[in-house]
């Protein structure tokens, strides 16, 4: 059984300077003083400014213009009646009582990375650590890890209680360690999840979907009093999420559908440089496929809903270790710690969430 490690206070602090560094800047502009120029960049106060896929996603949404229809738009009219179309539809929402939207800068590329509505409650980089250093002191927490994300200045933190491991019954090799996880950016703002180690392999895991699931939209005294509050439940209960054995339990012994073994082949691929036959040492799909189109069955040609329906020699639970031995092991394959973090997330997902075999009854039929 491995051990987990914490890094260096020196590491810690080195990756608190550097988030602080790349946090974004906010800037609350009027709707009005906004032209679009394209999906790419934007005008204000005569200057010219990029804008990143997920901001130009976000005007569209604060204009309730579905992305797809404007695609669609513009390959009928063309790009410049499309802008003129946005622009119009703009100015009407500016002149109904939504006047102004905060832009969120990138400090490094010059770039915008998102646009929200005005009022909505976003924490500092340098606020959000002043937390996490008091939640650390308070919890007897350690820092497994630590990234920062260089596109949007968010930062992820996974810590971990030393010395507290627990195992589930009846599973062989199922030991684990638990603790929180932190991340802040200006898109979903500032959560603290729970977060899992899986110690046979040393596997991080970050499970959304279970109670203990925590946002503070802002830092006043009654959210941090309320997160403490929790905090100490859940030190009380090891930082083990609640239902946590059941769920592993009933992944261990569920099938994984067609449908969960392509998502997790795609959350890799799409989190790093690795090709689907290097995929295939950690998530079986092409074999699985194979094994299907002996029995003259398509794959490719199944939708959504057979995908789903369609069993496979995989569990769940070896689809989750699959993902996360990929994320937190060197395998020879570039990928970022930040990306690293997110294959621990969809890793958590697959946990959380209503398996596709779950409800298959056996029939005398």
């Amino acid at each position: 059984m491995k051990k987990l490690q914490s890094i260096s206070q020196n590491l810690v602090q080195s990756n608190i300077a550097a988030a602080i560094g790349c946090q974004p800047i906010r800037k609350e502009v009027a709707l009005s003083n906004i032209k679009i120029i394209d999906e790419t960049s934007i005008e204000y106060q005569g200057n010219l400014i990029k804008i990143s896929s997920s901001a130009f996603s976000d005007l569209l949404d604060i204009l309730k213009m579905p992305k797809g229809f404007i695609e669609k738009f513009k390959g009928i009219v063309g790009v410049e009646s499309q802008q003129r179309f946005i622009n119009t539809m703009k100015n009407v929402i500016a002149t109904n009582g939504k006047g102004t939207v905060t832009l969120i800068l990138n400090p490094r590329s010059r770039e915008i990375i998102n646009i929200n509505k005005t009022g909505r409650n976003l924490v500092s980089n340098q606020v959000a650590l002043d937390f996490v250093t008091r939640v650390l002191n308070e919890g007897g927490l350690s820092v497994a890890d630590f990234s920062i994300n260089g596109d949007n200045g968010g930062f992820a933190i996974n810590t971990f209680r030393e010395g507290k491991q627990f195992e589930i019954p009846g599973l062989k090799d199922e030991n684990f360690i638990t603790g929180v996880s932190f991340t802040n950016n200006p898109k979903n703002g500032f959560q603290i999840t729970p977060y899992v180690n899986r110690l046979v392999c040393a596997n991080g895991m970050i499970t959304r979907g279970f109670q203990e699931e925590f946002k503070l939209p802002k830092m006043d005294e009654a959210s941090m009093n309320e997160f403490m509050f929790k905090l100490k439940e859940m030190r009380t209960n090891d930082y083990i999420p609640t239902g946590f054995n059941d769920a592993v339990r009933l992944a261990n012994s569920t099938r994984a559908s067609l449908h969960e073994m392509r998502y997790a082949s795609n959350v890799i691929l799409d989190c790093s440089g690795s090709t689907r036959e290097e995929v295939e040492s950690w998530i079986p799909l092409r074999s699985t496929e194979q094994a299907f189109q002996r029995i003259g069955i398509d794959t490719v040609a199944l939708d959504s809903a057979k995908q789903k329906n369609a069993k496979t020699g995989t569990t769940v639970w070896e689809l989750i270790n699959g993902i996360t031995h990929f994320a937190t092991h060197d395998n020879g394959i570039e990928i970022v710690d930040y990306d690293r973090r997110r294959l621990q997330v969809y890793a958590g997902t697959l946990l959380t969430k209503k398996m596709d075999m779950e409800n298959q009854v056996r029939s005398p039929f």
